[in-house]
């Protein structure tokens, strides 16, 4: 159970990483909707050439609710990735500032990340090489 202590308010820690990581997953989205747009224009375009007469509204009438769910699922995307990015660049961040810490000369710090963060091997490596360091600090 995380205590309010321990909890992060921030969701942007590292807004380079994180705003990559949602830019692309927002490329990924438009690149579905561009590639879906030409689709409905090709087959638009290929009716009229074989005779048919489809209204130029039929058209519009299939882009535009396309347009409207692609620019809900953006903004979705956009939330649910600041939250995951968060899962990986919130205990980056922290193993960087206890790091920064050690290089600093302090003692005793350990890295304590919470139950649900990513990265917890790491934590523990980082530890194990901070004991090390404490201990070759004392002989």
């Amino acid at each position: 159970m995380t205590t309010e202590k321990h909890r992060r308010r921030i969701k942007v820690v590292d807004g380079r990483f994180q705003y990559r990581a949602i830019a692309v997953y927002l490329t990924v989205i438009l690149c579905g909707l561009v590639v879906t747009a030409v689709i409905v224009a090709a087959i638009y375009l290929a009716r009229r050439a074989a005779g048919g007469s489809p209204r130029p509204e039929a058209l519009l009438e299939v882009l535009q609710p396309l347009l409207i769910n692609d620019l809900v699922i953006m903004v979705i995307m956009i939330v649910v990735g600041i939250f995951t990015t968060h899962r990986v660049a919130g205990p980056v961040y922290h193993i960087e500032s206890e790091i920064e810490r050690v290089l600093a000369g302090e003692k005793g710090v350990r890295v304590h990340l919470r139950s649900h963060d990513s990265f917890p091997e790491l934590a523990q490596k980082v530890n194990q090489l901070i004991e090390r360091i404490d201990d070759s600090r004392k002989g």
